[in-house]
C-alpha cells in the first residue's frame, strides 16, 4: 500500500535526517537543528511530507522534502510546493529550500521543478529541486558509505550493463557492510526490500535478504502487527454481521476500527461469537 513506503521514508528521513539532508541538498556542511511537526503545516487537507530546520552554510533555513511514489495527480506538484512554499516562508520567515522525491522510474518526467508569472510589475517565482531516483548514479550513492540512503539505492540507476538481480544483490551486500548494528542493519534491509519491490519482482528480496534478519526489523514487526490488527477487525465484523442487524453492526464499525491495542482486538473477536446481543458487545468496546 502507498500508506506503508510513505510511512518508511518519513521513518528514513527522521532517524537519518542528517544524512539525507547532505544527500537532498548536495553539500556536506549541513546540521538538522529541529524537526518541525507536520501537523502545524496542514494547508487544505494537504501536509507537507518532511520539514527541518537546519544550518546550511552558516545560515538557517527550511529544508522541505515531498515523498512522491508516482506522479501527483489530484494537484499539480508546482501547485502544493507553492502552497508549502508560502506557508513555510510567512510561519518561519526563512529561505526555504523545497524537494521532490520521485521513487517510481516513471514518475515526475514532466515536473520541471518551476513555476512563474510575471505580469504589470506583478512577478512570482518558485524553483524546487526535483530528485528522480532513477537518475542518480547507484554505484556512486553506495560508495558514500551513507546508511540512510542504502534503502533508495533500488530504485537508482545502476551500473552500466548491470542486470536487476546483480544490482538489487549489490545494493543488499552494501547494507550488510554498513558499519550499523545488527537492528539497524535488520531495518535497512526490510526497506530495501520495500522500495525495491516498487519496480522489481518482490521474491527477488525474499531470496536475498534471510528471512529470520527480515523479522528482527521493527518496521517488519509493525507490518505484521498492522496486518493482524486489520484481520482481527474484519473477522470481528464478519461474526457480528452474521448475528446482528446489518445496520446496529455499522454503527459501531468506526469505533472498533479506531482501538489500536491488538490485545483488545483479541478479547473483542472472542466475544462475537460469544455475545446475546449488539448491546453487550457494545458495552464490551466501551470498556
Amino acid at each position: 500500500m502507498p500508506q506503508d513506503y510513505d510511512n518508511m521514508a518519513k521513518n528514513l528521513l527522521t532517524d537519518y535526517a542528517t544524512e539525507i539532508s547532505q544527500f537532498v541538498l548536495g553539500v556536506k556542511d549541513v546540521e538538522v537543528l529541529e524537526n518541525i511537526d507536520t501537523e502545524q503545516q496542514t494547508i487544505i487537507g494537504q501536509r507537507a511530507d518532511s520539514t527541518k530546520r537546519i544550518r546550511v552554510d552558516n545560515s538557517e533555513a527550511i529544508l522541505h522534502i515531498e515523498l512522491q511514489l508516482r506522479d501527483s495527480t489530484h494537484k499539480p506538484m508546482w501547485a502544493r510546493n507553492a502552497a508549502y512554499h508560502g506557508y513555510l516562508v510567512g510561519a518561519h520567515e526563512l529561505p526555504v529550500y523545497s524537494n521532490v522525491i520521485y521513487f517510481h522510474p516513471n514518475a515526475g518526467t514532466n515536473d520541471t521543478g518551476r513555476y512563474e508569472y510575471s505580469w504589470r510589475g506583478y512577478k512570482y517565482t518558485l524553483h524546487y529541486k526535483v530528485i528522480r531516483l532513477i537518475n542518480i548514479d547507484g554505484q556512486a550513492v553506495l560508495e558514500m558509505n551513507a546508511p540512510g540512503i542504502l534503502p533508495f539505492t533500488p530504485l537508482m540507476k545502476p551500473p552500466a550493463g548491470m542486470d536487476i538481480e546483480q544490482w538489487a544483490q549489490e545494493c543488499v551486500n552494501a547494507t550488510c557492510a554498513a558499519p550499523v548494528d545488527h537492528q539497524t542493519q535488520a531495518d535497512l534491509l526490510y526497506a530495501i526490500s520495500l522500495f525495491g519491490s516498487l519496480v522489481h519482482n518482490p521474491e527477488l528480496y525474499e531470496q536475498l535478504i534471510p528471512e529470520e534478519l527480515m523479522r528482527e526489523s521493527k518496521f517488519y514487526q509493525r507490518q505484521v502487527e498492522k496486518i493482524a490488527r486489520e484481520n482481527t477487525i474484519e473477522n470481528t465484523l464478519a461474526l457480528l454481521q452474521d448475528q446482528f442487524h446489518a445496520e446496529a453492526v455499522i454503527a459501531i464499525t468506526p469505533e472498533l476500527r479506531n482501538i489500536n491495542d491488538l490485545q483488545k482486538l483479541k478479547q473483542l473477536h472472542l466475544a462475537a461469537a460469544k455475545v446475546q446481543s449488539i448491546e453487550d458487545f457494545t458495552q464490551l468496546l466501551h470498556e
